[in-house]
């Protein structure tokens, strides 16, 4: 013998079930864990990297209230206009405005998200001052950017990033004129400060990511791109690039590892005590081999 659920227990059962799936969604969504998620990126450090996490979010709930009205709607006109047993079902018509009246409100909601994006990328762009507990950088270290929107007292920290196949180079300001100290695939910088990037390549586009710092950077050849972050801890922060340069690009990461501002000095002159250490050797090496009656 075969039971056979009633069509009635069976849409009380998809109206009792309906709820609590939107509620899960919703539950997951809104929670703010410490690393990404399949809803939404990682926590931000960084002001501007604040500001891409709200615009996602919000678009993310725009997208989610359009879906779940259309469905209503939806809903609610198979219910109107529903065959019943007996009777004919309601037929619709449309006069001259019916289409007008549910398009005006998309219209506002489409204009309203576009100013809305518009706002958030000029906000994400305004470079935030350096903060009391960051590096108190110089005149000679201020950086000088005509596409971002640096203030006076941003006192941001100027530094190269360079990409190449298939690692990042990082060229630190400071010190005499010619006087370069650079790393490799680690960027160094300190906690609580303005941090200008002036993001370039030498043979092929790759692009700057570090989701927790900001949004993605080209990095073309021949032309400089800027970007800016102010991580608010100390810690290390992971990425890679999302541009195809190559058969090994995949393995084209970078760190930005944020550190105190003591720590920040002592990192950069011991880089520039290396160098200099191992210029020196090198120019003793040509000179101890240098072919008589030519100058090194």
């Amino acid at each position: 013998m075969v039971s056979v659920r009633h069509p009635r227990a069976c849409s009380r059962g998809a109206t009792y079930l309906a709820p609590l799936v939107v509620a899960g969604l919703a539950l997951a969504a809104l929670a703010s864990p410490a690393q990404a998620t399949v809803f939404g990126p990682r926590a931000g450090h960084s002001p501007n990297a604040d500001d891409i996490r709200t615009a996602y979010w919000v678009a993310i709930a725009v997208a989610a209230l359009l879906v779940i009205a259309v469905h209503v709607f939806l809903i609610a006109a198979i219910i109107r206009f529903r065959a019943r047993r007996g009777r004919a079902p309601r037929r619709f018509t449309a006069g001259p405005g019916a289409f007008m009246r549910p398009a005006a409100p998309l219209v506002l909601v489409a204009v309203g998200t576009f100013v809305f994006g518009i706002v958030m990328a000029g906000k994400a762009r305004d470079v935030q001052p350096t903060g009391s507990q960051g590096l108190g950088a110089s005149r000679g270290l201020v950086a000088q950017v005509g596409a971002l929107s640096v203030p006076s007292d941003a006192k941001p920290l100027a530094i190269n990033a360079i990409g190449q196949q298939f690692l990042w180079r990082f060229e630190y300001p400071g010190g005499r004129p010619g006087d370069r100290v650079f790393s490799y695939g680690e960027l160094v910088v300190p906690v609580d400060t303005a941090i200008v990037l002036h993001v370039t390549s030498t043979d092929v586009i790759h692009r700057w990511f570090i989701p927790a710092l900001g949004g993605q950077v080209d990095a073309v050849p021949g032309k400089t791109s800027e970007t800016w972050f102010r991580a608010d801890r100390e810690g290390v922060y992971p990425g890679q690039s999302t541009s195809f340069s190559g058969s090994s690009y995949s393995a084209m990461r970078a760190w930005v590892r944020v550190v105190s501002p003591d720590a920040y000095r002592q990192y950069v002159q011991q880089k520039r005590d290396d160098l200099a250490a191992a210029q020196r050797y090198v120019q003793r090496k040509v000179t101890q081999n240098a072919i008589p009656g030519l100058r090194p």
